[in-house]
């Protein structure tokens, strides 16, 4: 149950300045030491600290921390005294009941201070995300708690932008409403309101910070690195507000650039298009203020909401960065989140320098807390409800590539386009071969496949048939990012060692689809149904050939299904690849909108430097084909 409204107390500014100016009577009246030292984000001689890692809407499992800690009594108020409660970041996304824990938060930040306690909530790149559009991460649950404030007045009108954008003679309205539907689900526009700068929710997070120190002790939701630490805690902050105040009124400015009610990437990819098209009018300049600020701190990899390198890098390599840090922020130690430990346990680091604090709640794993009392840092563990001590990883780390980072579309591209190939190892697979490179950029080091197959047709090969070529991988990735299916990995053309070819993000941990079946593991896919049958009818779309197994693709720690070995591809044959589901009908509403939208102009402005005018056509009598046919099919079977 969420908690009632009416007891969410700070709703304004106005709310806010009187609420920050009785906790700081209180702590005069009450002669609190744990009073700030220089600087608004400071405290010192504060008796207890309890910090939590990503909830990610797990709201029973935080009620066993809180209650367990002894921060809560039954009635879920404040029990903690003088203790701070630290919340490092993503209290939002991926789980069902995040309103409930947004509310509780508020709540105890209220009722905390007069008990001569204190509650942070910090940022996290979860809450960022949500503020500027960016919800690839709400769950179901997270848009129908918000569907009975929806206002009537903002569905209508972005029904009649998507309709207008999308809307075309060969497809029926109905089904362009469906896939609206489908897209902007009930609830989707008065959660956008709520989490704006000015709703409820949205203004609440904005007043808190990213980075704060307790008793020598720095917490923030993703990591540190000393060119970060350098700027000090006020500018950290202010930084990271600034620029996210400064992006979403250029987000609405963009708006009208995209077929419909545009999210982050739909405004990261339009914005792109403009400056790419060049020109010097207000919407390019627009448009160049929105990519400028996508590099801000409150976004870029290294910033202190996204980096992993304290979680994951050899401690060898991030040691004197670290000492750099600390020094610079005058810090014994610092408390991060964001990046998941292997062990599902909090662990420390650099001999203690650093602490993990996300356990994994969201995927499943049991809740823990840091306790840190003094120089001792200890975990509580509700299960058996005592305190031990935190696991220590060796000094190797656990490495960057085994953790999605979470990072746009667009930041992987820049990514893969700027990061320097440190090696290439040759993998084959039956008559195919590419490499898989290690990558290091600014902060992330991640895995890549290259390839620079370019084949030619065979003397006598009958016409249309499809030839094996890298511009054929970047392809499907760009025609999948159109159709809004998010099915290929992150791919570029990129020249390695003079060789020019297609590099994609590596998919670490991702396990073979046909290894599932051989090993009897088919139930992990249970409830991706639907997933597995709109990759098999993109692969028709595409008629991929000789695709390997290890191009079938199943992510058991995000729970989706993805494709790669695109490269035989794109015959200029109108008859759709052997993928294509029997029954393919009914097809999903956003995906038949997707494929029936598609039009030779469109094509030819996001694939025509890759397909030839010929496999353009044939993409679309393909297209053309797979509708017919899972139309008669859907008719067929009443669906």
């Amino acid at each position: 149950m969420r908690l009632p409204r009416d007891r969410i107390l700070v709703r304004n500014s106005v709310d806010w300045a009187r609420h920050s100016l009785l906790c700081c009577l209180l702590a005069l009246v009450m002669g609190s030491s744990a009073v700030s030292e220089s600087t608004p984000y400071e405290w010192a001689e504060v008796s207890r600290i309890v910090a939590i890692g990503d909830v990610h809407g797990s709201y029973d499992k935080l009620i066993s921390l809180l209650q367990g800690t002894g921060v809560v009594d039954e009635a879920l108020a404040w029990s903690g005294g003088s203790t701070h409660l630290v919340f490092i970041g993503d209290l939002i996304d991926r789980g069902p009941q995040e309103l409930e824990v947004l509310d509780l938060v508020r709540q105890l930040e209220e009722q905390a201070p007069s008990a001569g306690g204190e509650v942070h909530a910090l940022l996290g790149n979860h809450e960022v995300m949500n503020l500027v559009r960016d919800l690839r991460y709400v769950p179901e649950e997270g848009f129908l708690a918000f569907a009975a404030e929806e206002n009537k007045k903002d569905r209508s009108k972005a029904w009649q932008r998507f309709r207008g954008g999308m809307a075309s003679p060969t497809v029926p309205l109905g089904k362009v409403k469906a896939a609206f539907d489908q897209r902007y689900p009930p609830g989707y526009f008065a959660r956008i309101r709520a989490f704006a700068p000015e709703g409820e929710y949205g203004s609440w997070i904005l007043r808190h910070p990213t980075i704060i120190k307790i008793n020598g002790v720095v917490f923030l939701h993703g990591g540190l690195t000393d060119i970060v630490a350098g700027l000090g805690l006020e500018a950290i902050n202010g930084q990271v507000r600034e620029s996210i105040l400064e992006l979403i009124p250029i987000m609405d400015k963009l708006e009208g650039e995209t077929a419909g009610p545009a999210d982050f990437t739909q405004t990261y990819r339009a914005a792109l298009a403009l400056v790419e098209n060049g020109g010097r009018d207000t919407r390019v300049e627009a448009a160049r203020s929105f990519l400028r600020l996508t590099e801000s701190l409150a976004f870029r990899p290294t910033g202190p909401l996204w980096y992993r390198g304290n979680s994951l890098e050899n401690e060898r390599l991030e040691r004197a960065s670290l000492d750099r840090a600390l020094t610079a922020l005058d810090a014994r130690a610092v408390v991060v989140a964001h990046t998941p430990t292997g062990s599902g346990r909090i662990t420390s680091r650099f001999k203690g320098q650093i602490y993990r604090a996300d356990v994994g709640m969201a995927y499943g794993r049991e809740p823990l807390a840091l306790v840190i009392e003094g120089d001792d840092f200890e975990v509580f563990d509700p299960k058996i409800a005592s305190l031990s001590q935190p696991t220590v990883e060796p000094p190797a780390g656990e490495g960057w590539s085994r953790f999605d980072e979470q990072l746009t579309d667009a930041q992987l591209e820049e990514f893969l386009r700027q990061a320097e190939i440190t090696s290439c190892t040759l993998i084959q697979k039956g008559l195919r071969s590419a490499n898989v490179c290690d990558l290091e950029g600014d902060g992330p080091e991640m895995r890549a496949i290259f390839s620079g197959v370019e084949e030619s047709p065979e003397p006598g090969q009958p016409a249309g048939v499809a030839v094996r070529a890298y511009r054929n991988e970047v392809a499907a990735y760009r025609l999948d990012r159109l159709l809004g299916l998010d099915l290929v990995p992150v791919t570029i053309e990129r020249s390695v060692e003079g060789t020019p070819g297609a590099i994609q993000i590596f998919m670490e941990g991702a396990v073979d689809l046909t290894l599932l079946e051989t090993y009897d593991q088919l139930d992990l896919l249970e409830g991706l149904d639907e997933e597995r049958f709109t990759a098999r009818v993109f692969s028709a779309l595409l008629a991929v050939e000789g695709r390997e197994d290890f191009g079938r693709m199943f992510l058991p720690q995000d729970r989706r299904i993805a494709l790669s070995d695109s490269t035989k591809a794109f015959p200029t044959s109108p008859e759709p690849g052997p993928d294509l589901p029997d029954p393919c009908g009914p097809l999903d509403a956003d995906l038949e909108l997707g494929l029936s939208s598609l039009s030779r102009q469109q094509l030819a402005g996001v694939v025509g430097d890759l397909l030839s005018t010929e496999q353009i056509d044939g993409l679309l009598f393909r297209r053309d084909r797979i509708l017919k046919v899972c139309d008669s099919q859907a008719a067929q079977s009443g669906g």
